[in-house]
């Protein structure tokens, strides 16, 4: 006979998750395991019904670590009952009100697992919610999405910054200009009047998630790779094998073996290319004024020594904001003719500094012609650079003719564009991305020195 305390037969409701009455842990009797069993009102027949029925036909179908996976779906006259995952653990918005606000390192981490899940979700056209008290940490360290669809509209990324908002203050923001609190999932999240500006490394970006217009936020990407800026570093035990591993008077040997290949090879190539004098795959930070009162000339930005130490004509050419210089001798081989060009965009605040940044991020990473209509391949995705001002990026592209290495970079109300070409699609020795970067660290040299 069945139990008619069980939810289809099946499911015992245990207690509620949530103050709203609407989540429950519960158990799955005929399979034995714990679940969560979320009650979804259903809107009257008509388009928002089928909305919401399309989102949760998708959401069946999404299995990610960061999203709680959907089980099943009881359906009743007026509402439906989501069988979900049960995943152990507090939410982001119990966390800070129990322990306090995260580092800035840890809150970046929690934000990038929460856009891994968005976007996951999103190539099945679901949308998640992504607000303070639906971010569940789990204790094996996962970051987890505990709502399966957002079934009216959401603006993800500026859930994401209450979220971060969270983290980093320890309370969550109250960011519109009624008196009443901010309510998610039933719960206020700040005393009325208390003001959605955030302190510490992460408050720009912050903060421009929170502003009231969806147009002025970053984009996903630009929101990621910011945050990538605050992740801490991997490092390198620098040991050759596992611990244990047989045979070490032999792999030292190889390796010293190899080491002295390399050394050959590069000293080889050392008189056919252009040499940087250091290493820049990373930059040590370089201090900047908060403010600058004017835009310099681009073509002041780097000396008639540095363009000659990239092999290009000490004198440059000016269009508006952008300088251009090309090789010192034009009758080298296309393997050892190179361009560079320099913008530089000053802007009455960091504010719209920022904007124009992120504008700049959003074209490189989706710009896949030349200005004259060639197909470009992105060699190298962009990527965020650490230590280069407030922000920046760099990416590689080739059109099939010409390879070309880009790094853009906001300095408080500045916006610098750096691009170093070469003459053919390869670059084996990777000079097009040093001669980028070398430029880029000179720039930032010459901006230190400004009062």
């Amino acid at each position: 006979m069945t139990d008619p305390s069980l939810l289809a037969g099946r499911y015992r409701m245990l207690e509620r998750r949530d103050r709203a009455g609407t989540s429950w842990r519960s158990r799955d009797e005929l399979l034995r395991r714990d679940v969560t069993i979320s009650e979804v009102p259903l809107p009257p027949p008509g388009p928002a019904r089928d909305r919401l029925l399309d989102q949760i036909r998708a959401a069946a179908g999404l299995r990610h670590p960061g999203v709680t996976a959907l089980h099943d779906v009881i359906s009743g006259p007026d509402r439906l009952w989501l069988i979900m995952e049960s995943v152990e653990g507090r939410s982001l918005l119990q966390h800070v009100r129990a322990d306090g606000p995260l580092p800035a390192e840890r809150a970046a981490e929690i934000g990038l697992r929460v856009l891994d899940a968005l976007a996951a979700a999103r190539e099945l056209g679901v949308h998640l919610a992504a607000a303070p008290d639906s971010v569940l940490l789990a204790p094996d360290g996962r970051v987890v999405l505990t709502g399966v669809a957002a079934l009216g509209s959401t603006d993800e990324l500026r859930d994401l910054g209450s979220t971060l908002f969270t983290a980093v203050e320890g309370r969550a923001p109250h960011t519109g200009p009624r008196p009443a609190p901010l309510m998610v999932g039933g719960t206020p999240l700040a005393e009325p009047g208390s003001g959605p500006a955030a302190s510490g490394p992460l408050a720009p970006l912050v903060e421009e998630l929170l502003t009231a217009g969806p147009g002025h936020r970053p984009d996903a990407t630009s929101v990621r790779l910011t945050l990538e800026r605050f992740l801490p570093r991997p490092t390198h035990s620098g040991h050759g094998g596992e611990p244990g591993a047989g045979g070490g008077p032999r792999r030292t040997s190889l390796l010293a073996v190899a080491v002295a290949v390399a050394v050959l090879l590069l000293g080889a190539a050392y008189w056919f290319w252009p040499r940087p004098t250091e290493s820049t795959t990373e930059s040590t930070p370089v201090a900047l004024p908060t403010a600058f009162a004017r835009t310099p000339d681009p073509c002041s930005l780097i000396s008639t020594k540095q363009a000659d130490d990239l092999a290009l004509d000490t004198t440059p050419t000016k269009d508006g904001k952008e300088c251009k210089w090309v090789t010192n001798d034009s009758g080298q081989p296309p393997n050892l003719k190179y361009t560079l060009w320099i913008s530089a965009f000053g802007f009455t605040s960091d504010e719209a500094a920022r904007r124009n940044y992120a504008r700049f991020l959003k074209k490189t990473r989706e710009r896949t012609r030349t200005d004259v209509g060639a197909a470009l391949t992105h060699v190298k995705p962009v990527e965020a650079l650490a230590g280069i001002g407030s922000e920046a990026y760099r990416n590689e592209v080739t059109n099939g003719l010409t390879r070309s290495s880009s790094v853009g970079f906001r300095a408080a109300n500045l916006v610098i564009i750096v691009q170093y070409q070469r003459g053919v699609p390869e670059d084996p020795n990777g000079t097009t991305g040093e001669g980028a970067l070398k430029t880029t660290r000179w720039i930032l040299e010459r901006l230190s020195r400004e009062s």
